[in-house]
């Protein structure tokens, strides 16, 4: 089995991620990671920079491609993983990225406060930009829907420690 993080960035996906991969034995792995790997170790920020965006969501399809068959492992997912853009540049719902999520494994939504994940995100320069499209604010709430859509478990993470968010997330789990 697998589990499968999504979720704005800044929700603490990384963090939790490894959490969840020390108590259950399962190796964590970031799409993010694989993307910045199989890009010889160019940021992802520099990448979207040279490349662009609809490039880089095609570049998370072809690792979500590669990880379809993957077994016991913890999928700690970039926060756009369950868009695309359409041919005027919009983000539309990815249903060919969230089949392969839902193929892959249990998809868990992370949230918190919107003014907590703006002030964590503010200013990382490891993180690409998203201030040239539009505010951060209203990215998230326009993907709001699309993440508790797609997930078949959701938690709020506001105010919880990682190890209490792990400790609901196996709960969950074991009731499936």
């Amino acid at each position: 089995m697998n589990i499968v993080l999504i979720g704005p960035r800044g929700v603490g996906k990384s963090k939790l991620s490894r959490a969840l991969s020390k108590a259950t034995g399962l190796p964590s792995v970031s799409t993010d990671s694989v993307i910045v790997y199989e890009n010889g170790g160019v940021s992802i920020p520099k990448y979207v920079e040279k490349n662009g965006w609809k490039k880089f969501r095609e570049l998370e399809y072809s690792v979500l491609k590669k990880l379809e068959n993957a077994e016991g492992i913890v999928l700690d997912c970039g926060g756009g993983i369950l868009f695309d853009l359409d041919d005027d540049g919009n983000e539309i719902l990815s249903e060919r990225k969230l089949a392969l999520l839902r193929k892959i494994g249990r998809i868990i939504l992370l949230e918190k406060d919107i003014e907590e994940l703006i002030a964590k995100v503010e200013g990382d320069k490891t993180r690409p930009d998203l201030s040239k499209t539009k505010e951060y604010s209203e990215i998230l709430t326009r993907r709001l829907p699309q993440y508790q859509r797609s997930a078949h478990f959701k938690i709020d993470t506001t105010g919880l420690r990682k190890e209490e968010i792990t400790e609901k997330i196996l709960f969950w789990l074991k009731g499936r």
